[in-house]
């Protein structure tokens, strides 16, 4: 699908518009439907809304509230939609698994309280990986994995310090390997059971998401740093610093923008 980039000549029209509670999340997709959380009072709302005409679905509430002065109040993590589930990630870190058609709560399990990680300055904000009939959740460093089905814990391991991105899952060298970038650099970790298979040493608040260039080549950002730019595999780290600060950087064939 292409979108017409000339709005003079092919204006957008506005299908529809629905006040929603305040929040930094974005819409999962699927099914004709969208997905989202707000925050409505005192609860954490994971929200269901038609995609064709805005109707409200379904929602479910958590009693959470997070508000800091910069940002306000509300959830930061977009959902993730997989195999008919809607799992969220809150600002003070409840995870839920929920049927993405009804609703229906599947489990619920707090992955702060979990991990004793601490509530970071801006909240909560990675959304949840699904991946190998696992659920994994980045709170603050800690990165923690549940089975998708039951919301068994599977295994946890600090990977690193303050982070605001979500697990990145990719294979490098042969190797499945989870990533997370974080204050202190970016950590790999084995799938399977959170072992962890390299790291490599930055600063800054790690706000973005690294992007994949070619077989393992992958640009990892940093608010305070800027840009570093290495291989996923240990034998191959080879930093490129950059200015970049809070926009992910997106690949081209020989150039990072």
């Amino acid at each position: 699908m292409r979108i017409a980039s000339d709005w003079k000549a092919s204006p957008p029209a506005e299908l529809w518009r629905r006040k929603a509670g305040p929040a930094w999340s974005s819409f999962a997709i699927g099914g004709g439907l969208i997905y989202t959380q707000e925050q409505r009072g005192e609860f954490e709302i994971v929200a269901c809304y038609r995609a064709a005409t805005g109707e409200p679905v379904w929602t479910h509430r958590d009693k959470a509230r997070f508000w800091e002065s910069n940002a306000g109040a509300g959830p930061r993590a977009t959902p993730t939609l997989s195999e008919g589930r809607i799992y969220t990630l809150g600002a003070t870190g409840i995870l839920d698994a929920m049927d993405a058609r009804t609703g229906a709560v599947a489990w619920t399990r707090n992955a702060a309280a979990e991990t004793g990680a601490k509530t970071p300055a801006w909240g909560f904000a990675g959304s949840p990986l699904v991946t190998d009939g696992m659920v994994v959740a980045a709170v603050s460093g800690h990165l923690i994995a549940y089975d998708a089905a039951t919301g068994a814990r599977r295994w946890s391991v600090e990977a690193g310090n303050t982070s605001y991105s979500s697990p990145h899952l990719l294979t490098a060298g042969g190797t499945a390997q989870i990533l997370l970038v974080h204050g202190a650099g970016v950590t790999a970790v084995e799938p399977a059971n959170g072992t962890v298979l390299w790291k490599h040493a930055s600063s800054g608040f790690a706000p973005l998401q690294p992007a994949i260039v070619s077989d393992g080549l992958l640009i990892a950002t940093s608010s305070d740093m800027g840009a570093s730019a290495f291989a996923a595999w240990p034998s191959r780290l080879a930093p490129r610093d950059g200015p970049s600060r809070r926009n992910g950087p997106l690949p081209t064939e020989q150039y990072a923008h």
